[in-house]
């Protein structure tokens, strides 16, 4: 089938989880079963979306600025559903919230991106890529769910240990994610510039987040400091901006494309 009927596709498909994420704006006030299957609707048109784009060019849809923010967000809304019984307001739209900015600005600064097919470079054509990257997504999106639950934590006049359950899960799967993606980066940066470290900006914000997260997880052997993890959940938040959006899209970087 032409490519070109894929793209279309795609762009009726992105526009329409739009049209549902927006939604949720208002449904999300109503009950858990409802939001859950309004949120759910988004996720599948929005992974169709972009299963239709790897289709057009027949290679992994992660080759462009726009692909990587609405990967980000599927990401963040993923991890949503998965907490989707936490009822908690503002833990339900700080995650939501993110997810949605980043989707939005993929939609308004990068609409050219949408509108036309774009080919992976020659470095990106390995199987190294493709573990990496959305990995390294799903990560950001456990850590940002941990700076969610963090904001929530300090709102929450009830039961604050559901909060720290969210934040230490996020912090030991994130850290776990995340080592396994430098392992495949690793191996990337091996077959596409013949070197398993550079000392580039996103290399090295990725070696200072991933000893952050680990400082994090060690609190618990220390007691009078687990009472900082809820404060470095959204400190953790802003170095993950910088070693993502950062370094990949306001300083020069091998890893901006």
């Amino acid at each position: 089938m032409d490519p070109q009927l894929y793209l279309k596709l795609s762009i009726i498909l992105y526009w329409c989880s739009l049209l549902i994420y927006t939604s949720y704006w208002v449904i999300g006030f109503l009950g858990r079963r409802t939001r859950f299957y309004v949120l759910l609707g988004g996720v599948i048109l929005h992974t169709l979306s972009i299963t239709s784009r790897g289709i057009s060019i027949e290679y992994f849809p992660l080759t462009n600025k726009f692909e990587s923010f609405t990967a980000f967000a599927l990401s963040c809304f993923v991890v949503l559903l998965c907490y989707s019984r936490v009822e908690s307001y503002v833990y339900r739209i700080s995650l939501f919230c993110v997810g949605y900015c980043f989707f939005v600005v993929a939609s308004v600064c990068f609409y050219p991106y949408l509108m036309k097919l774009s080919y992976a470079p020659p470095l990106m054509l390995t199987i190294w890529y493709i573990l990496h990257v959305p990995i390294s997504f799903f990560c950001y999106a456990l850590w940002t769910s941990s700076a969610a639950a963090a904001m929530a934590q300090y709102f929450s006049e009830g039961d604050r240990r559901r909060f720290e359950n969210i934040i230490d899960f996020g912090f030991q799967y994130g850290l776990i994610a995340f080592s396994i993606s430098m392992i495949f980066g690793g191996l990337w940066g091996y077959v596409a510039w013949g070197a398993y470290f550079l000392w580039d900006a996103k290399l090295l914000w990725s070696v200072i987040i991933w000893f952050f997260y680990a400082t994090c997880i060690h609190l618990d052997y220390w007691p009078e400091a687990r009472k900082f993890k809820t404060p470095l959940s959204l400190v953790g938040f802003l170095i993950l901006l910088m070693t993502y959006v950062g370094t990949s899209f306001l300083i020069k970087s091998s890893h901006s494309f």
